[in-house]
């Protein structure tokens, strides 16, 4: 079973942000899964530009693999859509599955790596599990050998955690491997 998330931006895609954000456009670099550089569009808080614009130079550097960096606006705002992707983004407007609360992706303070491989799973109280994306149920078992997943520990997850960000795979609530927020 499987919940869809959209992202509801209107037709210039930043219409829709929350007031007092100030939102940012990162043009970064990255190495995708076939080795070859590319350059990343993020769109993210202005208060986060510098920790990102640092983190992602560093997994840059290291030839950490990202499938792609595009802003949510390239798949027609639909989270889902972006999930399946691969697609590393931040800033999207929307609220938190089941709930009327902005995301903290609505405020552009959450960011998404490689969100196939390290899918947001949750129990549900019949007992089933919400994937998302919906794809991604190969890549849920974490004690799994598989390439690109997140786990503590690993340059990503350092990079991130030690500029304050939390990681949504050390919740308890859920597991959201692809999710840090600050």
């Amino acid at each position: 079973m499987f919940l869809a998330v959209g992202c509801w931006l209107g037709a210039v895609g930043l219409s829709a942000q929350p007031a007092g954000v100030v939102l940012d456009t990162l043009h970064v670099q990255h190495v995708d899964f076939e080795g070859q550089t590319r350059e990343g569009v993020i769109i993210c808080n202005k208060s986060i530009s510098k920790d990102l614009r640092d983190i992602f130079a560093e997994l840059y550097k290291a030839k950490y693999p990202i499938e792609r960096i595009r802003p949510i606006s390239d798949y027609a705002d639909d989270d889902e859509r972006s999930m399946r992707a691969n697609n590393t983004s931040c800033y999207c407007y929307r609220p938190i599955a089941g709930s009327k609360k902005l995301s903290k992706h609505a405020q552009g303070l959450a960011i998404d790596i490689n969100p196939l491989y390290n899918p947001c799973v949750r129990r549900q109280k019949d007992g089933t599990l919400l994937i998302q994306p919906s794809t991604a149920k190969p890549y849920v078992n974490r004690k799994a050998s598989h390439p690109y997943k997140i786990k503590r520990g690993d340059l990503c997850y350092r990079l991130f955690v030690s500029r304050g960000f939390r990681w949504g795979g050390n919740w308890k609530s859920l597991k959201d491997y692809q999710h840090f927020e600050k």
